[in-house]
């Protein structure tokens, strides 16, 4: 079908449009975060859900200001979106320095939450610190970060190989492709359970680490004016056990 100049060009800016973020200035914001990351957020009938998801549409409510989320994705494909100003807000981010160059984070952080090494139920596994981690075949998902410290270590002595879903995960562990699994605590936990594998696997008692999750704004963002408002409200929500309220009962809906 033939088009005309003056269409292609609408079309054009219809699609640029469209590919980025809403903007607060609108009524309205973008949101996004993890698609596999319950309670704090998890993708359902193309949409988020979760803690972290409630908490942001609690602070926006009251600021007469929509939340729109959408379906999340590969984490480091939505880390990016973020750096390209094509969503406003991700949830359950953690902070680094190279983060930090597109991202506002708001302090305080919503969470903190326990990172753990899993490995197959039969397995010993002795641990008392990273230098433990030498010498075997690790995995994460990719686009995970555990902090500037834990990442620059990893990368000068560890052997870690991402992939894209925590199930991928679970099948290389039981198939003896890599020795333990890195990610956090309660959400790996929950996708054992659901995808069979909770009874094959177990983790360290030990965490290897406990990192806080953000929330944070993208620098590209108009919505970034509400900065200093999300820093009082979240403070005041992590402070008063509402936070918590939020993470339990989206562990229960999980």
């Amino acid at each position: 079908m033939h088009r005309s100049p003056i269409a292609i060009a609408f079309i054009s800016i219809f699609v640029c449009a469209n590919a980025m973020a809403l903007g607060c200035m609108g009524g309205t914001v973008l949101i996004s975060g993890g698609s596999t990351y319950p309670p704090l957020s998890w993708q359902h009938e193309g949409k988020l859900k979760g803690a972290s998801i409630d908490l942001v549409t609690k602070i926006f409510s009251e600021l007469n200001i929509k939340v729109i989320t959408d379906g999340g994705g590969p984490w480091k494909r939505v880390v990016l979106r973020a750096k390209h100003g094509k969503v406003d807000m991700l949830v359950g981010v953690r902070r680094n320095p190279e983060r930090e160059k597109f991202l506002d984070f708001i302090e305080p952080p919503i969470t903190p939450a326990a990172q753990a090494i899993f490995v197959r139920k039969e397995d010993d596994f002795e641990y008392s610190d990273w230098s433990d981690l030498k010498g075997k075949v690790g995995a994460t998902t990719l686009g995970v970060s555990f902090g500037s410290e834990f990442d620059t270590y990893a990368k000068e002595n560890l052997l870690i190989e991402p992939v894209k879903t925590i199930n991928q995960n679970f099948r290389k562990l039981q198939k003896h492709r890599i020795d333990y699994i890195l990610a956090p605590l309660l959400p790996t936990l929950l996708y054992a359970e659901k995808s069979g594998y909770r009874y094959k696997i177990k983790f360290v008692r030990t965490p290897f680490m406990i990192i806080n999750e953000y929330v944070a704004f993208s620098k590209l963002s108009d919505c970034r004016q509400h900065g200093d408002y999300f820093k009082k409200r979240i403070s005041e929500i992590t402070a008063d056990g509402t936070m918590d309220e939020l993470l339990e009962k989206q562990y229960l809906t999980w």
